[in-house]
């Protein structure tokens, strides 16, 4: 359904996109980097990750992220609701995740230890319209 109505839609160009901006978004919210986030996001899933970095920062607290690879990149639904279009990926990655407070002390996660990650996310985007870039609509995780 999705390609009869977006000739251009490719699974698997649509599933190394998808993993680049992955890779992206993991490491602007890591960051705390809300000007690149906002471009990626709808208004709803921008509002939840702004939150959560100023919740972060208003705490004094620093996330570093290292995503190690890919274990898997799976696209696992893909729909279309009227014309926009909502495919789900699965991410299984590793990664090393680590909060530090404002005197640099571990308070969450540990440094030495990679962490192999599940993450169901999905993707929309319009398919009237002439902007071809899909946003990230809502984020998951398995286990």
């Amino acid at each position: 359904a999705i390609r009869k109505a977006d000739r251009s839609f490719d699974p698997q160009g649509f599933a190394g996109g998808a993993r680049a901006a992955f890779e992206m978004i993991v490491g602007a919210f890591a960051k705390g980097d809300l000007v690149s986030l906002r471009p990626l996001l709808d208004d709803a899933t921008y509002a939840s990750f702004e939150t959560a970095v100023k919740d972060r920062q208003a705490q004094g607290r620093v996330l570093e992220t290292s995503l190690i690879g890919f274990d898997s990149t799976e696209l696992v639904r893909a729909e279309l609701r009227g014309s926009v279009a909502h495919v789900t990926m699965r991410f299984v990655t590793e990664q090393i995740n680590v909060t530090r407070g404002a005197d640099g002390l571990v308070v969450d996660g540990n440094p030495n230890a990679v962490e192999r990650v599940t993450d169901l996310w999905t993707f929309a985007r319009d398919t009237r319209s002439d902007n071809p870039n899909w946003l990230l609509v809502g984020t998951d995780t398995e286990g």
